[in-house]
């Protein structure tokens, strides 16, 4: 597939999942001998000092001995130079440019240009002629994201899971006996009583050493979410085991059911508000804002590529929605046009368990309007009429 490129000829991408839709697109081309290029450009370069650069590549490519390679290398830096000259400088995030003659069958070939602006910054200049483009400095950027810790606890059972980008993992359970409440009477009730709680306390640290374990050592580290049913949370950090830099990133306390998967769900759920940097939590919110419309504002909300693509075209899209499912071909369709149009675009991932009801009920598109759905109805009438 080949986009069509905006005005400026620059891709600004501002999420990860759009980010990654363009990683898995240009990992599809392949070049004659190593004739792709790749040019990291950070925003420190000026970029009449890349044009120098890509000027000397040009005599040094003279050299090469294969025909087809020598002249692929050359007339693709040409190229480069062509669309760069102008410029001052990057963008403040730097510039990914990936260039060449794509190999569709051996004697054909095809001109591929892709210049992104990816959502954090590059730091590094870097050049590499290769038979595929390089993505692995982007693909860094797909992991560097925030990442939110969550302890979810109940008497004698906890998990600690992990929260990042698009998707959640339970990465430790642990399990300690721990009694119920011990209704003898007498001084037997106080000896037991005493019996559980220093069981608990022992129980409380040990989730909090293997939490230390797993969150001390990692620098992305935003915040920790405690669920847990009853005082069990409470009580976890009143014991004091969480290493005080940890205790110091807790951002909510929360109710959960259990301390399993499903708790770790409605830990987040629960969290939200504290969780809104979040991909997974995002993608959450969108979908429920698409139930909202098609429930109770449903002149306000179209379905399927056609219409929602429609009410791109026509300017009454304020967001539209695409689930990553569809494959990297159906996101960027919708990015590249949002951008044109002005419109915000939503993507969903296909970890999030609400994309399955994306694809299967809305037909994997939903477009909220700023003008009610008649007014796209009036105008696929008048075409139909014409045809």
């Amino acid at each position: 597939m080949h986009l069509n490129r905006p005005p400026n000829g620059v891709y600004y991408i501002k999420r990860p999942v759009e980010l990654r839709a363009f990683i898995n697109l240009l990992k599809k081309f392949r070049g004659y001998a190593t004739t792709l290029i790749t040019l990291y450009i950070n925003t420190e370069r000026p970029i009449p000092d890349v044009l120098s650069f890509l000027r000397s590549e040009w005599a040094t490519a003279s050299n090469i001995k294969d025909k087809t390679t020598r002249t692929h290398v050359q007339d693709a830096l040409e190229r480069i130079v062509n669309n760069l000259k102008g410029e001052a400088k990057a963008p403040e995030s730097g510039m990914a440019l990936f260039a060449g003659f794509h190999m569709e069958s051996p004697g054909s070939y095809d001109w591929v240009y892709y210049v992104i602006v990816p959502p954090q910054p590059i730091y590094t200049f870097k050049y590499i002629c290769d038979t595929a483009f390089h993505t692995e400095i982007l693909e860094d950027q797909l992991h560097a994201g925030a990442a939110y810790g969550i302890v979810v606890i109940e008497r004698g059972e906890a998990v600690i899971a992990l929260l990042r980008g698009s998707r959640w993992e339970v990465v430790k359970t642990v399990e300690f006996f721990v009694p119920g409440k011990h209704h003898a009477g007498g001084q037997s009730a106080n000896r037991f009583k005493r019996q559980i709680e220093h069981l608990a306390e022992t129980f409380y640290k040990l989730v909090a050493e293997e939490a230390n374990k797993i969150f001390l050592h990692m620098p992305s580290l935003k915040g920790i979410i405690v669920a847990g049913p009853g005082p069990t949370k409470e009580e976890f950090l009143e014991a004091g085991g969480l290493d005080y830099r940890l205790k110091g990133l807790v951002l909510a306390v929360v109710p959960a059911c259990c301390a399993n998967e499903y708790g770790v769900i409605e830990a987040i759920r629960n969290a939200r508000e504290h969780l809104r940097e979040s991909e997974y939590v995002r993608a959450k919110e969108t979908m429920d804002r698409v139930m909202y419309y098609a429930v109770k504002k449903s002149d306000y909300i179209v379905h399927g590529r056609e219409r929602a693509l429609r009410a791109l075209e026509m300017g009454i899209a304020d967001v539209v929605i695409v689930a990553e499912e569809l494959g990297e071909d159906a996101v960027l369709e919708v990015a590249m046009l949002a951008e044109r149009r002005g419109a915000r675009i939503e993507v969903v991932p296909r970890e999030v368990e609400e994309s399955k009801t994306l694809v299967q009920a809305f037909g994997g598109y939903v477009a909220i309007l700023s003008a009610p759905v008649w007014i796209l109805e009036q105008q696929l009438q008048a075409q139909a009429a014409k045809t």
